[in-house]
């Protein structure tokens, strides 16, 4: 069989879990730049925006959203036969900007978002799909995913220690 030749990452189940990995990663990227470095942009008034707590209830909605670009990416980087994590972060940083400027821009073309926000949007998706994709490389190349899962979970919680530490001492806004 075909299947039981190749490593176990690049079988459908194996492409998944990296999936998985390449998701958590994104959640805690996630975190960090909407947490902390936009933060501010959240707190705005205006209509394009949604009141804080009224997007705070919708962050499933987001994070599925970003589960289906994982597994997106993840079939990308394993069709175009990515392996090396660099090899991964140059092909996001290439889909990166050509979704998120095209994204950006469309939504700047319709909606009552500033400029600023708009290319804040353009940044963190830049961000999110350059990490996706060398996660998923990184996790296609190995048999073994443990040692990438736990640097994933230590990423994770870096990020959240650093949130919580610049929210605690007012570095950055909470939603009220």
């Amino acid at each position: 069989m075909v299947a039981a030749a190749l490593p176990r990452s690049l079988t459908t189940g194996g492409r998944l879990r990296v999936a998985l990995i390449t998701w958590l990663a994104m959640l805690g990227l996630d975190f960090l730049l909407n947490g902390a470095l936009f933060a501010r942009m959240y707190q705005g008034e205006g209509g394009f925006m949604l009141a804080p707590s009224d997007a705070f209830q919708r962050i499933p909605i987001g994070y599925l959203a970003f589960l289906i670009l994982a597994i997106g990416v993840v079939e990308l980087v394993y069709r175009l036969r990515v392996r090396r994590m660099a090899d991964g972060v140059r092909i996001g940083f290439l889909i990166g900007a050509v979704l998120a400027a095209s994204w950006s821009l469309g939504l700047y073309s319709i909606a009552t978002l500033s400029a600023v926000v708009a290319l804040a949007f353009a940044g963190i998706w830049l961000a999110l799909i350059v990490l996706a994709s060398g996660v998923a490389a990184a996790g296609l190349s190995r048999s073994s995913l443990r040692g990438l899962a736990l640097r994933v979970g230590a990423f994770d919680g870096a990020c959240v220690v650093i949130v919580i530490s610049l929210q605690t001492f007012g570095l950055v806004p909470t939603i009220k």
